[in-house]
């Protein structure tokens, strides 16, 4: 009996494609144990081209893991996948936002009467290790508060599944004597952009992931329950008010299942997690409803509620809220209600989520 005829080579590579295409993409592991099954696999995966159609096939990026306690800069992986420690240096960087493939660490260092703004940012790609300093800002003063937060300079033009080798911004607010103050670093031109300035809000930034939404991005307020939205396009900050119910502190930005701006606050002696949207088009101060109101008592443990818990993070694009406790850090699928523990030891200082596609880049020198 003859043999069946052999495929073409390149209808092979088709069907070969077709099938990897479809590993899920939350356990990188696994992509990379097909990429060393043979020479042909490992050519399919390490091509640019692979790496495009991948993230178009699975559209939302997975969470790969998460840094926690700002002290430590501890990265937590919830996956297989295990970064390069690029970012480990004589001083101590801090995680201060991750989007877009990329995260913008604050070069520390130990001298506590140091200007926080007097040490240079990083912006590192865990997946490649490769890193980029940042200059010094073009005026040093002493702040009262800052935030800052990094993404695609493409913005809203870019759907952002391929994107953490172009050019990137990054967006530094703060507050001082004079009022609040912004800056603006472009990749592209290797600076930053003279200062912006807007009217005191009488309040500190809180040192918490931001919110991308659109052409804007969101930083909290610590004690007079507002936002601080700053416009991408006009490079001007105004503020809105959150809801009255909102405690002061423990509260995360997050994005509703439409995309909108919403908050998730706890309330801790009813073991409540309760999520506010915001209507479009509505006021500066109103606008928001309650959404949703989640029992706690019954989807975390006992030991888990024996003790102050706090809402600490969202990972956009997934709906998972971070949750902390003294036993540990939980996560609560918003649409599912799933919850699962994702690091076994205690307090932490906030929780900022990790997302990207992992394609193994590195093979591309095996072929």
């Amino acid at each position: 009996m003859a043999p069946p005829p052999r495929l073409p080579p390149a209808l092979l590579d088709e069907l070969v494609e077709e099938v990897l295409l479809r590993v899920p993409p939350d356990d990188p592991a696994r992509l990379l144990r097909a990429a060393l099954v043979c020479k042909r696999w490992c050519r399919i995966i390490s091509d640019p081209g692979f790496r495009r159609r991948f993230s178009e096939f699975h559209r939302t990026p997975p969470m790969l893991g998460f840094f926690s306690d700002l002290r430590l800069s501890t990265f937590i992986s919830t996956t297989s996948f295990c970064p390069p420690r690029g970012y480990r240096h004589n001083y101590q960087p801090n995680p201060i936002d991750a989007r877009h493939g990329r995260v913008l660490l604050h070069c520390v260092t130990w001298n506590s009467g140091t200007n926080p703004l007097d040490n240079a940012f990083l912006v590192w790609d865990p997946i490649t290790g490769e890193r980029r300093k940042l200059p010094l800002l073009p005026w040093s003063f002493y702040p009262y508060s800052w935030n800052a937060a990094v993404l695609c300079a493409s913005m809203c033009a870019c759907d952002h599944l391929d994107c953490r080798r172009g050019p990137f911004l990054v967006v530094l607010v703060g507050t001082h004597q004079w009022g609040m103050f912004s800056y603006v670093y472009s990749s592209e031109t290797a600076a930053w952009s003279e200062w912006a300035s807007a009217q005191q809000p009488g309040d500190d930034f809180v040192l918490r992931p931001s919110l991308l939404l659109g052409n804007a991005i969101y930083f909290l307020l610590r004690y007079s329950r507002s936002i601080v939205v700053y416009d991408l396009g006009a490079r001007e900050m105004s503020l809105i008010g959150m809801p009255a119910e909102c405690l002061m502190g423990g509260n995360v930005l997050m994005a509703t299942e439409d995309g909108g701006l919403g908050i998730a606050t706890l309330v801790n002696h009813w073991h409540r997690l309760y999520l506010w949207s915001r209507e479009a088009g509505s006021d500066k101060d109103g606008g928001w409803v309650q959404s949703r109101a989640i029992d706690l008592k019954t989807l975390l443990p006992d030991e888990a509620l024996s003790m102050y818990l706090d809402v600490a993070g969202f990972a956009y694009g997934t709906g998972v809220i971070f949750l902390k406790t003294g036993v540990g850090i939980f996560t609560i699928d918003l649409k599912s209600c799933q919850v699962k523990k994702v690091f076994k030891d205690g307090w932490c200082n906030y929780n900022l989520p990790y997302m990207s596609f992992y394609t193994p880049d590195f093979l591309a020198k095996v072929n």
